[in-house]
Order: C-alpha cells, then structure tokens, then sequence
C-alpha cells in the first residue's frame, strides 16, 4: 500500500523536470552572458555624516589612513509591494559635482545649487586669501567639500569637519558639511581658510619627511580669517570698537599662550580672542614686506617646532621685538581698526554727546597755566577769548563731519548750529541775537532726548508685559533664558507688527506695489 501510494508522486515528478530544465534555459539565454556585460564601477564608499568623525581631522594623517571613519550604510526596511502588483525600487538621486571658477574646489551633493553657492563662497574667500599674502594666484591640490546628511536629520557634535590624508607622494584635502541644521557660515570660513593654508604651505613640502603631526597654531587661523572678513569688507568694527573702549581686547601674551582657545573659552571670550587674533595678524601683515614675512612664518609654523615669539621676531624684525613693543604696534593697529567710517550713522545719544564735544570752547589761564573749557552756550565767556574765531574755525569743520554720521532727527539741529556759527564768525550776530536761538536749540535737543529715552522706556515695557507665558517668577525668569538661547521667532506683539511693516516699507523699491501690512489686518 505504502509504494502503490507513492507512484503517483515519483511520475509527476518526472514529468515536471523537464518543463523546470527548459524554463531554466529559456531564461539563461535571455540574460547576457558575463563576457559580453560590461563591468560596473565599483560603489562608492558611503560618506559618513554622523559624530564618528574624528575631532582632530584637521591634522594629516600619513601613508593613506584617514582620521574620517567609515560608516557602516544603515540597514533598509524592504519596501512593501503593492496590491496586485510588483514593489518598485526607488529613484536613487545621483550626486551633483559643482566646480568653482578657480578649479580647485569641487562641491559634491544631491542640491545642485546649494553645492554651486558654497562653490562660489570658497573661491571667493581664497581669492581674499591669496590678494593678503600676496601670493601667485596657483594651487597644486584640489579640495573636495561633500554634502552629507538630509535637512532636519541628526547632526554630529561638529557637523563641519576637515580631512587630510597622504597616500604615497599625494595630498587629499576633504570638507564633510552635515546638512542637518543648515551650515553655519562662521565654521564654513573656518574650514575653508584653514584647508586652504594647509594646502599652500604643503604643496611644496615632500611628504615623506612630514613629522607624525602637521598643525597650524590656532591663533594664525583664526587672524587670517579675520583678516579675510576685513578685507571684504564683512568684518564687524562694531565688536573691534566695543572691546577697545572696554579694555576687552586680549594682549599678544594672551593670545600666543592659549593654544587651545575653543575649550578653554567661553563664548564671549572666544570671540574677544578672535578679535585680537585678527588685530595681531594685520598689525603683522601692515609691516613692511609684512606678506612676505608672513608667508615664511606660516613656512615654519606650521612644522611646530619653534616658539611663536621667535617666529615673529625673526620673520618681522623692524618690530624691534621687546616685552611692549609688540603692544604698542597692536595697539596702534587695532585703534585704527576701531574708528567708525564715515558712512556709519550714530545712535541718538551718541550723537548727542558728539554735539556736546563739538560745541565746546577751550580757555587758558596764563596765571594758573590750566585751561578750561566750557559750551558755546556760555556767550559772554566765549567774546572773552582771544582766539574765538580759530575756535569757531574748528568748531564749524566738526558739525560738518558730525552732520553725515549723525542721527536723522538730530540734521537740522546741527545745521542751525552750523549757521549760528558762520553768522558769529563774520559778526553779523552779536551776544544779544545769538542767546534766543541758542536757547531754542537747547530745548529741541532736551526735548529730543527726553522723547527718545520714553519711546525705549514704553516699547520694554510694552514688550515685558505683552509677551504672553511670562511671569513675575523664577520659573518664568528661567522660560526667558531659554527663549533667547534657543533663539525662537520673536513675539507676536503690535508693536513688532508696527515696526515690521517700517521696515518693509522702508525697504520697498521705487514704484514698487504696497505689500501686505498688518496693519491692514
């Protein structure tokens, strides 16, 4: 019973074999045959852009490893097939390569105008680089910057990183930008004049006899950047003007032993280091033959085998290098880095206390030999000078350089006051005439100061007390802190709605149409 019952099972299978056998053939001789197919590139190797990435991949790393670690590609979910059909395998974006006008830098990324727009950055602040060190507008070795990561993904702790690997007698220089919260321009800057330097000051040197370790003092990085930001005009004075007045600038002795500011500063203080580097670094530069010197500083710096003030003394001898002159030079150089342009408009009180200084008369005694000084208010005290028409002389040229810089409001004051002046000069105006109108300028400038310390006054407290979630309690004091760390959308208030439509008024184009205001609403 048991073999009648499997004769049935061995005779289909027997009949089967040969249909399977001829459906396999078919099928293999629809397929090219391995000879004939071309062979495919072999897939890249995945891009890292998570926090494994090395934190010192500034430095090169010798016979081809590389301080980037690889990372593994995460594991896929299949895709799920649909109802009565196939599952369709995804479209797979291809990467874009953008290069820059100088050739030296490729952008690779999925945006292609993303990749474009930090293309043009980079040569745009290595051609600031190379008109600075006034070098040959040459380079040896390319740069690569890879976008990594998808808008909105988690970020490593340093989502800008920068590799140098040597393999044999060849330099490879990498930029991996992490996508995910957008890039910061000041890390972009960083990376790029620092790859930058490391690729002028190598291109020459045989890597064979390169020490385990390359770096560049933190301190010529972050000047040279400055210096970059200086030249193309996007410095920011104000910072320079700020710390000067304050005696916050850091001294060259400051500057030169920190070598590792970014973990031993805090915000505030790093960005006061950045400042003095960058004041250091262009007292040097406007030396004579200072990009010369400094060129053959960067030579030798970037070896690590000297002390800075050594170098400096050596490369820079006309600094008669002591204990104060290098301060002096710095100073000399960072007051002349802190004085605002002339397109720079004043606050109001700031212009107010210019106009005071503007106006005022200096007296000399030759009994006591001091001088005194007094405002133009006082008539009487200033007939009785001897030089009033020099004073008046000097006192005119001020209001006219004050009157381009000056707050708005303040412009006709201070052509009043231009006016009164001229008239006193000629004596076409005596001590009686001139008292009512000084008098009545008095007023409009009290008046003006008074107006403008009440609008601040109102628009904080408005704001205080307007700003919904807030309270009179620490928890409430604690929410604040965090709202501006995190640096939220500002509120919602009627006065930021008044002032943005000022502004978008104020910014409208000739003949442009109205837009959409809140007022309206």
């Amino acid at each position: 019973m048991k073999f009648r019952g499997t004769c049935p099972l061995l005779l289909l299978v027997l009949l089967l074999s040969p249909c399977v056998r001829a459906q396999e053939q078919k099928e293999a001789g629809n397929a090219p045959s391995a000879e004939v197919q071309p062979a495919e590139a072999a897939p890249p190797v995945p891009v890292p852009d998570t926090a494994l990435i090395d934190d010192a991949s500034d430095r090169p790393v010798l016979q081809g490893s590389s301080n980037v670690s690889a990372v593994p590609p995460a594991p896929q979910p299949p895709a799920a097939a649909p109802a009565g059909g196939t599952a369709e395998q995804p479209v797979k974006r291809q990467p874009f390569t953008s290069v820059s006008a100088s050739k030296q830098f490729h952008v690779i990324g999925l945006d292609s105008l993303l990749a474009g727009a930090i293309a043009t950055r980079a040569d745009s602040i290595r051609t600031a680089l190379v008109k600075i060190l006034k070098q040959p507008d040459e380079w040896k070795n390319n740069i690569i910057i890879r976008l990594v990561g998808e808008p909105g993904s988690p970020v490593p702790a340093n989502p800008i990183r920068m590799q140098t690997v040597i393999v044999g007698n060849t330099l490879s220089y990498n930029i991996f930008i992490h996508l995910g919260r957008g890039i910061n321009q000041d890390r972009l800057r960083h990376a790029i004049v620092s790859t930058l330097l490391y690729e002028m000051m190598l291109r020459t040197v045989d890597p064979e006899g390169l020490p385990d370790e390359v770096t560049l003092p933190p301190w010529l990085i972050a000047g040279l950047e400055q210096a970059v930001l200086w030249h193309v005009n996007e410095a920011d004075r104000a910072m320079y003007s700020t710390l000067f007045q304050q005696s916050g600038i850091m001294t060259p002795e400051e500057i030169l032993n920190c070598p590792e500011p970014e973990k031993e500063l805090d915000a505030t203080s790093y960005a006061a280091y950045q400042t003095s580097c960058g004041a250091l670094v262009l007292c040097l530069l406007n030396q004579e033959n200072g990009p010369e010197g400094m060129k053959q500083l960067l030579d030798q710096a970037i070896l690590g085998n000297d002390d800075p003030r050594n170098l400096i003394k050596r490369h820079f001898p006309q600094l008669n290098l002591t204990p104060s002159s290098l301060h002096k030079w710095w100073t000399l150089q960072l007051s002349r880095m802190a004085a605002p342009p002339l397109t720079e408009t004043l606050t109001i009180t700031e212009t107010e206390r210019h106009l005071q200084e503007a106006l005022t008369l200096v007296k000399y005694d030759p009994d006591t030999r001091t001088t005194v000084t007094f405002p133009l208010d006082n008539l009487d005290q200033a007939h009785s000078l001897t030089d009033l028409n020099r004073q008046l002389s000097n006192i005119s040229g001020s209001l006219l350089n004050l009157s381009r810089r000056s707050f708005p409001a303040y412009r006709p004051v201070i052509v009043e006051y231009a006016k009164l002046v001229a008239l006193m000069q000629t004596g076409r105006i005596n001590g009686r005439e001139a008292a009512p109108k000084i008098g009545q300028l008095r007023e409009i400038r009290e008046l003006s100061m008074k107006t403008a310390r009440r609008v601040r006054d109102y628009m904080d407290w408005y704001e205080i007390n307007t700003r919904s979630g807030t309270g009179k309690t620490f928890a409430s004091y604690a929410a604040a802190v965090k709202l501006l760390r995190e640096q939220e959308q500002p509120a919602n208030t009627p006065i930021s709605r008044y002032l943005d439509d000022i502004e978008k008024l104020y910014t409208l184009p000739a003949k442009a149409p109205v837009p959409s205001l809140h007022g309206k609403d």
